[in-house]
Formats: structure tokens, C-alpha cells, sequence
């Protein structure tokens, strides 16, 4: 969404420096996300991404001190400049998407082995990172899918849209469901999705529109089912945006009938039951370091 989450446009920006990298495989980087972000900094400080005295060793590199590990399988990374209930807040999200009913399991099992594959890794400072640091972190996280997540946009205070929810689910989507069911979720218009064709139908008939020139067809799929979702969840915050004109569960299943099948359809789980807000009381489902 535009004018949010800053971390992860400078992700995209310092892509094509790390393209030769991209290509031998050591990093597949998420940036459905596009450009969300329009503002926000180049880090914390210096001192943000420098090495810690006790670095996280599942992170990779020296300069995240926190992490989170949610269903054993989503990994979230945080600086120094990260405060310890954001990292907590963004972990909690997480397992809302993933257990969405709350009832202390992975609501579609078959994820879990998808993410295996995927290893998906949230990555957080306070205001986004440097390319320079972008770097170091490809060549410290081999082979893992990558969204970033800026401290500053999670769970602000005044009432301002929390950033999380949406970078999560990018994260999610794209290392998971687009894995495990392409024909329904893919975002690359050579698969023809389901999920394709509603989003082409809803941009076509004037029902949706990302106006971000560096936002690519699939990276509009990708901003667009999130919406969609946080539509069929009633999020209020997120539909003050222009992006998407139908506001409610029922203006959406009357005019866009085929995201609505996606969502509840019977062959597999997809969060439908609650908005993640960052609760969550099965903090067994996540390990923190430090604990």
C-alpha cells in the first residue's frame, strides 16, 4: 500500500546490486510489496549494523541481536535499533496468519513443508536498511525468501495503520500459498491463476488500482489479494486506502465472487476467522532469542 513500509522498498531498490547474487540462488527475495513505502530512513544509525555481542546465529549475520521463531518455521530477525515488543508484536501477527483460528495450530498443515523449502525470514531494523547492509544480509541468509519490516511502522502509536500485518502476509504469501497452490495463488501471469484473473478482472472494471509505476503486474496480485483479505476481515485501517472501492465482505463477494471462492474455498485453510491485531496466547508457538 502506498506510503507504507519504507524497509521494504529499499529492498527493492537495492535489488539490482545484489542481482548477481539473486541469480546464482543464494537469496529469493520477496518484493510483492513494490513499493509500500515511499518514506522512512536508511537504518537506525551506525551502530545499528555493526557486530553484536551476541548475535542470533539462525540470522546469519552479526548484526541482529533478537530474533523470533513462530511454528518453528517463520523466522523474524531484529537490530539492536528493534525494541523487543515490536519484534513481539510482528511474531504474534504471524502466527494469527498462520493459526487463524487460534486454536494453537498451523491452520493449513501443509505450509509447514512448504517453508521448509522457502525458509522465510522476516528481517527487522528501526527505519529500513542501507544496501550495503542489504548485501550482507544476502550473503549471510542463504537460500531463504526475504521481507523486510521497519519498527517504526509496527504497531505505531497514534492510531497510524500497523505495517506488520501487511508485510507479513506478503511474506507468507509469497514463500507459502503461491508454493503450495499455484493454480489458485500465483501472482506470474504465465500461470493463469485464479487469483490472477480476479485481480485482472477487479483492475479492469476500475474495482482496483496500484498506482505505483515500479509495482509489476505480479506485485499488484500480491497487494491486492492482501487487501481483499484485509477487506473480507473488516480492517478498518486499511480501508481508508483508494486501492481497493469495495469496502465490505458483501460488496466484495457481489462483485468479485472469484476472490471471495479463494478465500473460502474447502481445499485448504486460508485465514478468514480474525484480523491479527498482535495477540496471540499461545506463546508456546513461539520461541524468542533471548527468551
Amino acid at each position: 500500500m502506498a506510503n507504507q513500509g519504507a524497509g521494504a522498498q529499499m529492498l527493492k531498490r537495492a535489488l539490482a546490486s545484489v542481482a548477481v547474487v539473486v541469480v546464482v540462488g543464494l537469496l529469493s527475495f520477496v518484493v510483492a510489496s513494490c513499493s509500500d513505502e515511499a518514506t522512512g530512513g536508511g537504518g537506525g544509525g551506525k551502530g545499528e549494523f555493526v557486530a553484536q555481542a551476541n548475535p542470533v546465529p539462525a540470522c546469519g549475520a552479526d548484526f541482529f541481536d533478537k530474533s523470533a521463531l513462530v511454528f518453528d518455521t517463520v523466522l523474524i530477525c531484529g537490530t539492536n535499533g528493534v525494541p523487543v515488543d515490536k519484534l513481539q508484536h510482528a511474531a504474534n501477527v504471524a502466527a494469527v496468519w498462520l493459526d487463524n483460528n487460534r486454536d494453537s495450530r498451523v491452520d493449513e498443515q501443509r505450509l509447514i513443508d512448504t517453508f521448509k523449502e522457502s525458509k522465510p525470514v522476516l528481517v527487522m531494523s528501526a527505519n529500513g536498511f542501507p544496501d550495503s547492509v542489504i548485501r550482507r544480509a544476502v550473503s549471510a541468509l542463504p537460500k531463504h525468501q526475504l521481507q523486510d519490516l521497519g519498527a517504526f511502522e509496527t504497531n505505531p502509536a497514534g492510531g497510524e495503520r500497523d505495517a506488520s500485518q501487511e508485510e507479513i502476509h506478503h511474506l507468507i504469501i509469497n514463500a507459502g500459498w503461491q508454493r503450495l497452490f499455484p493454480n489458485v495463488f500465483s501472482e506470474d501471469a504465465r500461470d493463469n491463476s485464479t487469483l490472477y484473473k480476479a485481480w485482472k478482472f477487479a483492475n479492469d472494471n476500475g474495482y482496483y488500482a496500484y498506482g505505483d509505476p515500479s509495482c509489476d503486474d505480479s506485485c499488484k496480485v500480491t497487494e491486492f489479494v492482501y487487501l481483499a483479505t484485509a477487506t473480507y476481515l473488516g480492517s478498518q485501517a486499511d480501508l481508508q486506502t483508494d486501492e481497493l472501492s469495495l469496502k465490505t465482505r458483501t460488496a466484495l463477494n457481489v462483485t468479485i465472487p472469484q476472490v471471495v471462492q479463494i478465500f473460502t474455498s474447502s481445499e485448504y485453510s486460508y485465514p478468514t476467522n480474525h484480523w491479527p491485531d498482535g495477540t496471540y496466547k499461545h506463546q508456546s508457538n513461539i520461541a524468542f532469542n533471548p527468551s
